[in-house]
């Protein structure tokens, strides 16, 4: 058993994935999910919001990457700050692209979208911090998640949306698995997550504190995945942000108490890097 647990304020800050076309990627990012360019380098581009320079999205062009469906990134979900967003981003986004899914469930609603390598992007907003209710108002275990029309999104639409907005942030991410129980084991044991209730038997869902903020984990299992390598396309790392310094060195404790010792760790810079037995490679660093 784990003796820590995450902080609750621990939080998602960005999703970096490997690409096979920067260009095209970079551009789909700008056009159709509306993220700004905050810093291009020459291989990688980071986009976020440009109001207050939060990167959400990191870019990586890799030589040859292997489009070999393997464990990795089944999708994120980038959390809006209000239903006027939500609205206006809906709006933009089905007529330059193709919405997937519309969705409502006990805490949120929202749509996703695919981007042009096949990595999934939901764009939600929470209800409970739109309309100011207390944590427990909403019921976070109701994953009964209902279909829903584009109009129910398009009822408050922001007329000065102009990209995604600052107090925007990336809420979750899914991952597609091959070993559930092993992969269970070095989250919750090792770093610390909290199991919550989930929806299905082929998955877990996992969190740092409350899910009122839906910052945590999702994990589908697939066995028949092969597990991925470094030019996998597709996801290169999730960055998670621990409250304080103190916070990670418990990490590292932890983890060395578990036996778990296939990570890298920079003490002097304050950042943990580990990818566990799917190799979901997970950056922590400190706020």
């Amino acid at each position: 058993m784990s003796t820590i647990e995450l902080a609750p304020e621990t939080r998602i800050g960005f999703v970096a994935m490997r690409v096979a076309d920067l260009e095209k990627m970079a551009t789909w990012y700008q056009e159709v999910a509306q993220l700004a360019v905050l810093k291009r380098e020459s291989d990688q581009i980071f986009l976020g919001t440009r109001t207050n320079q939060q990167v959400l999205v990191i870019l990586r062009q890799i030589a040859k990457g292997d489009t070999t469906q393997a464990t990795g990134l089944d999708h994120f979900a980038i959390v809006l700050p209000n239903p006027g967003a939500l609205g206006a981003a809906h709006k933009h986004i089905n007529q330059v692209a193709t919405v997937v899914n519309r969705f409502k469930n006990g805490y949120s609603k929202g749509f996703e979208v695919v981007d042009p390598e096949g990595n999934g992007i939901e764009f939600i907003i929470d209800e409970a911090i739109e309309q100011f209710h207390e944590a427990d108002s909403y019921n976070w275990q109701d994953e009964d998640t209902k279909t829903i029309k584009a109009e129910e999104l398009e009822r408050h639409v922001d007329k000065d949306y102009s990209g995604v907005p600052s107090g925007s942030s990336v809420g979750h991410v899914q991952f597609r698995i091959r070993d559930l129980a092993a992969t269970e084991q070095y989250l919750v044991s090792g770093l610390g997550f909290q199991i919550k209730p989930a929806a299905a038997k082929d998955q877990i869902f996992l969190a740092a504190g409350d899910y009122h903020h839906h910052i945590g984990i999702t994990l589908r299992v697939d066995a028949k995945l092969p597990v991925a390598t470094p030019t996998s396309l597709g996801l290169d790392y999730v960055n998670f942000v621990v409250p304080s310094a103190g916070g990670l060195d418990a990490i590292i404790a932890n983890l060395n108490e578990q036996g778990i010792s296939d990570y890298q760790y920079d003490e002097a810079h304050h950042y943990l890097m580990i990818a566990g037995p799917n190799q979901l490679t997970l950056w922590f660093t400190v706020a």
